[in-house]
This record gives C-alpha cells, structure tokens and sequence, in this order.
C-alpha cells in the first residue's frame, strides 16, 4: 500500500530534489527512444527506486534519511546523474583548492574563450580545434610566465535563431601569485591580450573574438569563495539546451568520449578524484561517515505516476536491530 510520498515524509531532508530531476528525465527518454530504445529504457530506470537508511544521532536525537542505494544510468546528459555529479564535483574541487590555498596565497581568474558558431555535424572538430588552440595558448612563453595553472570547462548552447548551429565555448579557471596584478610586474594580462593570443592560438584570420576576463573575488579572510566553484561546475552540467538541439542523436555521436574538464600547472592534481566520479554517485553526505549516526529503519521510496501526479511514494519500510 503506497503511504507517505517522499518530501512530506522528511521535510528537513530536501528529498523534493529528487522528485525535480526525475520528473526532468522524461524528455531526455523521449529523445533517446527515438533511436535508442536500450539507452531510453536504462535513463527511465535511473533513479526509480531510492534506498534510504533512516538515522538517528545520538547526541541530538535528530532524525535523517541516508540514501544507501539507487540505480543510476550515468548518461552525460541525464538531469539526475548530472545532478548528483555537480554536488560530487563541487565537494572535490572546493576540497583539492581549499587544500590548495592553505599552502600558498593564490589569486583566480575567470577567462571564458569562444569560438564561431558550427553546425552540428561539425562539433566535435571544432571542440578538437579549440582543445590543440588552447594547448598552444598554454604552451605560450606569456602564459606560462604569468599563469600558474588553470581547470578548464567546455560548455554548448543552441544559436537562438538556427537550432543545428551550436555555440562551443571554454570557462576557465587561472591561477596565479597575488602580484600578478603589481604594476611592477609584467605579469598581468588583460582582456585585449587574452583574445590576440586566443586567436593567434586557433590559426585564424580574424580581427576579433569574444573573450571575457574576470577576476575572482575574494573573501574577507582572502580565501576563494566556493561560489568560483559552483560557477565553473554548473556550465557543464547544464541540460536546457539539449531540449533545443534540432538533431539529439548526432549531438550524442559528436560528444561521445570528449571530455568536459581539463586541467594543468598547480591544478593539475584536481581531476585525479574526478575520473572516477561516476563510480559512486549515491553517498555524497559526509554526515553518514559520522558513527553517531544509528540506523533505525531502512525505506524504500518508488517514483510512480498516480492520477496524473508523479512522485515518490513510500513502499517499504523495514526496523533494523540495533
């Protein structure tokens, strides 16, 4: 018998996020049942059913629910996984600069480098000529002078007025000392640079390319702010434009294998963790590493359509013996 639905059951969780992003997939089933039924079948699966230990702390007697199982499809473009991998993303980044900062003062910046729109069918060329441009910007004697490492993400949208012309860009982030910005150092690099050496970097002729340049502030304790974090990580994890793309099937055969995130210099390290981001997308609360928490019952949640309303109902609920 279906009881509780999941935000009503424990409000203080935010389990109502799990009800968003599933309802988000079923657009990315439609598109993929169009020429992949097994793909299709395996993002309809994603997250179906959610696994929950209900946990009391021992201490404060508070109650919580841990998710301890659910199948995840692990599809670049499902809204679910991507979901789950931006909170793991933000959690490693902000851990590997925070390590990062506490060994040596660092400034950053935000450079965002763009490119002519391209067809569609011609995506996955121009991200592999933006990526050998950006590695001879890299290789640069300027930038390595003045750049001390950098974490790179590639990000698309849909050109508003064509939808087969796509609009490939990279957000970066730079490191670099603090006296980057000293007047007395010829370190400093600024927007009008940036695009001569971005469009010398790509082998163009061409006068003029969009680029912009922003300084990171920081905060009162000179520390970078886990906003920069959440910034870059959100661009990739975006999906509104894949509900525009014209052909869903070739933007899928364009990106398989290109990868979303590099990095280099004193950054270099970050994507160590990442790499194997996908295999673990479920436990991402530190709190359920913490041995005052006691598992009292374990929960299953369903995600079902019930009088044209979908949510996740409550199925089961089964007392641990502690």
């Amino acid at each position: 018998m279906i009881s509780k639905n999941l935000q009503k059951n424990n409000p203080k969780s935010d389990l109502n996020n799990f009800k968003i992003k599933k309802d988000n997939q079923i657009y990315l089933y439609d598109l993929y049942s169009k020429f992949n039924i097994k793909k299709a079948n395996q993002v309809l699966e994603c997250g179906i059913d959610l696994y929950f230990l209900l946990k009391e702390h021992k201490q404060t007697l508070e109650r919580k629910l841990f998710l301890e199982n659910m199948y995840t499809c692990k599809d670049r473009f499902c809204h679910f996984c991507n979901w789950r991998r931006e909170m793991k993303y933000k959690k490693l980044t902000y851990s590997f600069i925070s390590d990062l900062q506490s060994k040596k003062r660092f400034r950053y910046i935000f450079l965002t480098l763009t490119v002519d729109n391209c067809h569609i069918s011609d995506l996955r060329a121009t991200i592999q000529q933006m990526s050998e441009a950006f590695k001879r910007m890299k290789e640069s004697k300027r930038f390595k002078n003045s750049i001390l490492g950098y974490m790179r993400a590639l990000e698309f949208t849909v050109q508003r007025d064509n939808n087969s012309m796509i609009h490939p860009h990279f957000h970066c982030m730079l490191v670099v000392e603090p006296a980057y910005f000293s007047p007395n150092r010829d370190l400093y690099i600024n927007q009008d640079e940036f695009m001569k050496m971005w469009i010398k970097a790509l082998r163009v002729d061409r006068e003029f390319l969009s680029v912009d340049v922003r300084v990171v502030k920081m905060d009162k304790k000179r520390r970078t702010r886990s906003t920069v974090i959440a910034e870059l990580i959100k661009y990739t994890m975006k999906d509104t434009d894949i509900k525009k793309v014209a052909n869903f099937e070739e933007l899928t055969k364009q990106l398989k294998g290109v990868r979303t995130f590099n990095a280099g210099g004193v950054l270099k390290g970050i994507l160590s963790s990442v790499k194997t981001i996908d295999d673990d997308l479920i436990h991402l609360d530190d709190d359920e590493k913490d041995e005052l928490w006691i598992a009292l019952e374990r929960v299953l949640f369903s995600y079902e359509n019930i009088a044209n309303k979908t949510n996740y109902f409550e199925k089961k609920r089964v007392k641990i013996n502690v």
